[in-house]
């Protein structure tokens, strides 16, 4: 059906809307929002220091027995 197609907007831009504020959009050193179901407290420790130090820390040694070596 080739008349279900029909598009009935204008070519011209929207005119008469609010002016857009940007502190609407824009947050400085606020809390992120959070997802509904993060169960987490809000003060949980932060894990992901110590995942990184226990990743590296084969790479380092790694490194530092072939600084010896050599």
């Amino acid at each position: 059906m080739p008349s279900c197609r029909r598009s009935f907007s204008s070519n011209l831009p929207p005119t008469g809307h609010a002016r857009v504020e940007l502190s609407r959009y824009v947050r400085l050193r606020a809390v992120p929002p959070r997802p509904a179901n993060d169960n987490r407290s809000a003060s949980a420790p932060k894990l992901w220091h110590w995942a990184v130090a226990i990743g590296t820390a084969p790479t380092i040694g790694l490194a530092l027995a072939l600084t010896i070596l050599i």
